[in-house]
């Protein structure tokens, strides 16, 4: 909403405010604080001070959501073409860990990236580990091989984290299940490293993303209004691709493993579990659920909260060695193998569902197949909608009798057997809640627009039909779906109405004992018909019926935009 100028003024005054509370503290913790100057401990590691690695991965990031999906363009990103949907569509592959579906999604990983990745660069470092000790320990030694003198320079050790971080990511795409999308793999990827290597750190970074997100926010909406009002709410963790997130901390926490071995350092057990215990829960790690029906899912919370408490066991382990701090495993020095091997096969065991989703071809499935209304065709694109039908990307991969998933959705449905395609781009709900709705489609070379609209009558007792229309661009609108009519549980001069949706627009029906007695086109305008003595007159957006001196409302014209 527009803000007066008082309100602008008020706006103005909050960020100035806020600007004020920042420089106070920054200037308050430099000068009484009696911690070394953060920016000499980054010198020590960082050229200039500065993690240039995270700094060339997050312009990536932007420069995918921006250039390559156009983020910025009308209807948002492209989404569908951009997840990892097969090993034969390449693009989806290269592009999908670095790509997202929304602003709010990629800054939210940004942000992740941006208190997590430092920490893993400042581990690696841009100096040989002997050049950034300050006491000369060498931890390693020089190598006049290629290898060696990459690494014996900042921008050669700068390279490798950066190509680290893409290599990470497309094996996110390739081996976790599911046709994922977003950065937030490596950012849990960053994350299990960083608890590793740095546990307590991390767990002050976990805080210090909260006090991020808040200060960002603040910039982004200094002033909030809000209203009371009805909207769709999907569960939290629904949204969590815990999947993605369990392989991006589990091949973190091995790099870390592998980097300290190869240094020969520990990090005491009790920091590593916490840490990664801690970053588990604020992570929602616990969230494992499945599908129960259409919007529907079930949390197996006990199951999940068990889930995490074993993972970071099992990373606390692997992390140490035979004898850390006064816990001594020298009677069971068999331990660190066993939990790094239980990482290795957490990955493998991912790694295979993944590549079976990765290799199987998918079918639009005979429910769209044989639908009776139109669809939209969109370069190698075919937009429709159903209601009630299997998920076919879910249910393509099965290992009778172990695993035969079956999943029902309902909503706006994109296919392309070209990319092996199969999505529920809008749930049922989420259209008939906004009206109408934007899909961008395309590739990296080109992009359209789909526009999907539903309208609907309902009854006031609930019973309702729609029909649900697509175009492109500036095209004609194409019926999509048409739904079966919808019968009053009210008797009108005891005859039962119904409400039929046509080719036209929608049909009010009278019938009495089972005799049809008229049928007659909604007025799309505030016009009055009459059936059988009876009134009826459409007022804006409801049909009222008057009769011998009674008048009521009958039904209700449900829509966020104007009927095709």
């Amino acid at each position: 909403m527009t803000l007066s100028l008082d309100g602008i003024i008020l706006e103005t005054l909050s960020l100035v405010a806020l600007v004020v509370a920042l420089v106070l503290s920054t200037v308050v913790l430099s000068r009484y604080s009696r911690l070394d100057n953060p920016v000499s401990v980054l010198r020590k590691r960082f050229v200039y001070g500065i993690p240039w690695g995270t700094a060339i991965v997050i312009a990536l990031v932007y420069a995918v959501y921006y250039l390559v999906q156009g983020g910025a363009e009308e209807g948002g990103p492209i989404m569908t073409a951009f997840r990892s949907w097969s090993l034969w569509y390449p693009q989806g592959t290269l592009f999908s860990s670095f790509a997202h579906a929304s602003h709010s999604h990629l800054q939210g990983n940004v942000l992740g990236a941006i208190v997590f990745a430092p920490i893993v660069e400042y581990a690696w470092g841009h100096y040989r580990p002997q050049q950034a000790t300050p006491t000369g320990t060498v931890l390693g030694r020089e190598s006049n091989s290629v290898w060696g003198r990459v690494l014996s320079v900042p921008a050669g050790r700068i390279a490798v984290f950066v190509g680290a971080v893409i290599i990470v990511g497309f094996l996110g795409s390739l081996l976790v299940p599911g046709a994922v999308i977003g950065f937030s793999g490596l950012v849990f990827a960053f994350a299990g490293f960083a608890l590793v290597v740095k546990p307590l750190v991390t767990i002050v970074a976990i805080l210090g993303l909260q006090v991020l997100r808040l200060v960002v926010r603040a910039f982004e909406n200094p002033i909030v209004t809000a209203t009371t009002e009805a909207r769709i709410v999907t569960p939290s963790w629904v949204d969590v691709a815990l999947q993605g997130h369990l392989f991006g901390v589990l091949i973190g926490a091995l790099l870390a493993v592998a980097l300290l071995n190869l240094r020969n350092q520990q990090p005491e057990i009790i920091y590593v579990w916490f840490a990664a215990l801690v970053f588990a829960v604020t992570r929602s790690m616990d969230a494992v659920y499945w599908y129960l029906g259409t919007d529907q899912y079930i949390l197996f919370r006990a199951v999940g909260t068990a889930g995490i408490i074993i993972l970071a066991v099992v990373i606390a382990v692997a992390a140490t060695g035979p004898q850390v701090g006064r816990l001594r495993l020298q009677r069971l020095p068999g331990l660190k193998p066993v939990a790094v091997g239980l990482l290795i096969a957490a990955v493998v065991a991912l790694s295979i569902g993944g590549i079976a989703y990765s290799v199987t071809p998918i079918s639009p499935g005979t429910e769209l197949e044989d639908a009776s209304e139109g669809q939209l065709d969109v370069g190698d694109y075919t937009i429709t909608y159903a209601e009630g039908v299997e998920d076919q990307y879910i249910g393509s991969v099965s290992v009778p009798p172990l695993w035969e998933p079956s999943v029902t959705v309902s909503g706006v449905i994109v296919t392309s057997d070209e990319r092996n395609i199969w999505e529920r781009a809008v749930s049922a709900n989420e259209l008939a809640f906004d009206g109408r709705v934007a899909i961008p489609v395309g590739d990296t070379t080109w992009r359209e627009i789909v526009y999907v609209d539903r309208t609907a009558w309902s009854f006031t007792e609930g019973n309702s039909t729609a029909k649900v229309f697509g175009t492109v661009g500036d095209e004609e609108w194409t019926l999509l779906y048409r739904d079966s009519p919808a019968k009053s549980d009210m008797r009108v001069n005891g005859a039962n109405v119904s409400i039929e949706p046509v080719d036209e627009f929608y049909n009010l029906t009278v019938e009495q004992d089972g005799q049809e007695i008229a049928s007659k086109q909604l007025p799309t305008e505030n016009e009055t018909f009459r059936i059988d003595g009876v009134e009826y007159e459409r007022v804006n957006d409801d049909i009222r019926v008057s009769h011998e001196g009674t008048e009521f409302t009958l039904a209700e014209f449900q829509t966020r935009q104007q009927e095709p």
